[in-house]
């Protein structure tokens, strides 16, 4: 049973992820041959506050 783990900012629609959830566990259940049921997705999200990326916090870019 394939895990897949998605990160990143807060934001994403509901029906956005439920349509990133699709389309990755399709893709996965593909590359291991694997029926769709048998795929885990986990998506979390973080607040602009709790990501930095080069050097500085989401929060603070502008």
């Amino acid at each position: 049973m394939p895990v897949i783990q998605i990160a990143g900012n807060n934001g994403i629609s509901i029906e956005k992820k439920r349509e990133m959830v699709e389309k990755v566990s399709e893709i996965v259940a593909d590359a291991y041959g694997l029926p769709i049921e048998t795929i885990t997705v986990l998506v979390s999200g973080f607040n602009p506050d709790d990501i930095g990326a080069g050097g500085k916090l989401l929060s603070d870019r502008e």
